[in-house]
């Protein structure tokens, strides 16, 4: 690295800090945030101050997500057999994004007493650390700081890529947090709204973030390293510009009125001046991708989308501290007390089954994930068939179906109606664990992923890698046994359902983000142990899956009874604060939906149990046309083998055995075929080839005998 790369190097972040903060200052004096309030004069601490803890915030969380993205994705492995070692500019790398998420800790931190000292007013002598903790935002802002520290601290201590990876998915972590913060988390829409909030914080850290980190460090990198993780950036890139496309319109229309406030509004003129922004970015971006094999071009390319981007980031921050022309708190008062508890009112139709078909309740970003899951498994099937590789249709049918059914249980009647009666709710519960899921399963996503997508030959990992990688884990080795994951698929109901996380689930997003994932995961899981054709870590008896089965979902059957004849309601405090149906009225509800579970169960016990037949069935041909293959190489060395040691066992030794011996060679095929029963017999416990495994072969064929390092 010369010393001018080095200079330039060093003084790229202090001046993109300075268009930062200076935006966000412009930012305030066109919304009117930067005037004095009347009612509770805030304090010059917090009306400056907070602009500049913000910039160095936005700075630390760049860096932690770019530096781990970065390292642990993007750049080039040190060899073909490396595929975990931190060299030494990954090291580096994962150190820079230490440093990042230390700086986000420390001004996320700050942040807690200024939000105080907000609310409390210039000169009240109140304790602003009680007051900003008492409130929410103040409790988001500590969760974001515990996870910027773990965070740092998994990159600190990273001797390879794997406690990297940890890093990174902590900082993801704080990300989330943060789209609870502002005005998302009291949006009048709010599930919309912080959907999209994190979307685009996502988007803005992948792409700014991996951005600034590849700036950083490419004086160090040589030109075939520039251009190789420059274009695993680009589709990192392009997919975050769509993100914040979609967020940033998601977002504007909930807190705008009309398309006219774009141009009558502080606010609005704001919006528009990011948007063009974004827009100039992803022009650079084009041009960027189209000059991989040139250093100096990419330099200057990045020199000007680093000062763009620091200009809309600047933007954010002022639009964070501003107000929207729509008002976006609610008061828990009369009629609206409902909307301020869900962010929407209840259908005007009636519940019941044609309603659950007919109703939309629109998640965007759920919808949004629906389709993006089926655009990339189709996507992979077309590569598969230009290949001249062949892919079930029952497979390609199994998951797309799956993607309607997470877009129907998020998106449909039983979503309008999940949070306001118990029985919608409990069709939500058995479509996310026992329709989507095992439709997933059949679908085998790992085993596409596999065979669609090139393995890395450089030391590096991919996704593809790193999912082979977790597949291969302990962890995975610990939670696919069948029993477990029955206790962990029927489990949970109790756990749920009979303590105050069903409660707190309907009172917050965050709780019934984190209970959707749950029933999703544990529904996949519990599917992949029984009926998974992806790769397991280990070959599991059919019959101790067929035991499983039952024992599970007859639990599931008798959970559903307990409901049906529970004396007391679940989450009396949530029904009785939205106040739409009187006691007698929830607890016929409450009977409803336990029937609902334990009816529903019998039909996916039944689905499950044929196919874990069917695979069983399937699995014992295979082991027989196995044993026919290897009769065939060897010439039926192992029978003949295997008939002298059952000589020997009567005691046929020395001529005896030899006549025994030409008797088999003249009644050779009768012989053979009941040698071979009994090697059945012997070996019937033994691990057998399954469905992924020859997959598995195949694509190693196809890879030229080249496996992924897991």
């Amino acid at each position: 690295m010369t010393s001018r790369a080095s200079r330039v190097s060093a003084l790229a972040v202090p001046v993109l800090f300075a268009v930062t903060v200076a935006t966000a200052l412009v930012g305030l004096f066109a919304t009117g945030a930067a005037e004095p309030a009347t009612l509770v004069p805030a304090s010059p601490l917090v009306t400056w101050g907070l602009p500049v803890v913000r910039a160095l915030h936005h700075l630390g969380l760049l860096l932690a997500v770019g530096a781990g993205g970065t390292a642990v994705l993007l750049l080039p492995g040190p060899s073909r057999r490396e595929a975990t070692t931190l060299d030494p500019v990954r090291r580096r790398t994962v150190r820079l994004g230490a440093a990042g998420a230390l700086l986000w800790a420390v001004a996320s931190v700050a942040q807690i007493p200024l939000g105080g000292l907000e609310s409390a007013g210039a000169g009240s002598g109140l304790n602003v650390w009680d007051i900003a903790l008492d409130g929410d935002l103040g409790r988001v802002q500590l969760t974001i700081a515990i996870a910027a520290g773990l965070s740092a601290l998994a990159y600190a201590l990273a001797r390879s890529t794997v406690l990297a990876c940890w890093g990174l998915a902590l900082s993801g972590v704080g990300v989330a947090a943060l789209g609870l913060a502002g005005h998302a988390g009291a949006s009048l829409d709010h599930v919309n709204a912080v959907n999209a909030m994190v979307l685009h914080l996502m988007a803005v850290s992948v792409w700014a973030g991996g951005l600034l980190v590849i700036a950083l460090i490419s004086p160090r990198l040589n030109d075939q390293q520039v251009s190789v993780t420059v274009r695993r950036f680009s589709p990192w890139a392009l997919a975050a510009v769509i993100c914040l496309a979609i967020s940033g319109l998601l977002s504007a229309s909930i807190r705008m009125s009309g398309w006219e406030e774009l141009l009558t509004t502080g606010y609005g003129r704001v919006v528009l001046a990011k948007a063009i922004g974004l827009i100039a970015l992803a022009g650079i971006g084009a041009v960027q991708r189209r000059r991989l094999g040139e250093r100096l071009r990419f330099r200057h390319l990045a020199a000007t989308e680093g000062v763009v981007m620091a200009a809309v980031i600047g933007a954010s921050i002022a639009l964070g501290r501003s107000a929207p022309p729509v008002p976006q708190e609610v008061p828990a008062e009369g009629a609206r007390k409902i909307l301020s508890l869900v962010g929407y009112l209840p259908p005007e139709q009636e519940f019941g089954p044609k309603t659950m078909f007919t109703l939309v309740q629109p998640d965007w970003i759920a919808l949004l994930l629906a389709a993006t899951m089926a655009v990339f498994y189709v996507v992979g099937v077309v590569r598969l068939a230009r290949r001249g590789d062949a892919w079930a249709w029952h497979r390609t049918l199994a998951f797309v179906l799956g993607c309607v059914a997470l877009a129907w249980v998020t998106s449909g009647g039983a979503a309008a109606w999940g949070r306001f009666r118990f029985d919608a709710h409990m069709v939500q519960h058995m479509a996310m664990m026992m329709i989507a899921p095992p439709l997933w399963v059949l679908g085998a996503p790992v085993t596409l992923l596999s065979r669609a997508v090139a393995p890395r030959t450089d030391g590096s990992r991919s996704i593809r890698e790193w999912v082979l990688a977790a597949l291969h884990s302990r962890y995975a080795q610990f939670v696919s046994s069948p029993p477990l994951a029955g206790l962990v698929f029927a489990g949970s109901l109790v756990v749920f359902y009979f303590s105050p996380l069903f409660e707190a689930a309907m009172y917050t997003h965050v709780g019934h983000v984190l209970m959707t994932v749950h029933f999703l995961a544990s529904g996949y899981l519990f599917a992949w142990v029984l009926i998974g054709i992806d790769p397991a870590t280990k070959t599991i008896n059919p019959l101790l899956k067929l035991i499983t089965l039952l024992v599970t979902l007859a639990f599931h059957a008798f959970f559903g009874i307990a409901l049906v004849s529970a004396s007391w309601l679940i989450a009396p405090a949530w029904y009785a604060e939205l106040g739409m149906y009187g006691t007698e009225q929830l607890e016929l509800i409450q009977i409803r939906g336990g029937s609902i579970m334990w009816a529903v169960s019998e039909i996916p016990t039944v689905g499950y149990a044929i196919i874990v037949a069917v695979l069983w069935m399937k699995s014992e041909d295979r082991r027989a046309r196995q044993f026919d293959r290897k009769a065939e190489r060897d010439g039926g060395a192992e029978l003949e083998a295997y008939n002298a040691y059952l000589a020997g066992l009567h005691g046929k030794a020395g001529t005896g055995g030899q006549r025994a011996h030409d008797s088999d060679a003249q009644s050779r095929p009768e012989a053979e075929g009941q040698g071979f029963d009994r090697i059945s017999d012997r070996n019937a416990d033994q691990s057998t080839e399954t469905e992924t495994e020859k997959n598995a072969d195949e694509e190693t064929s196809r890879d030229g005998g080249a496996k992924p390092s897991v």
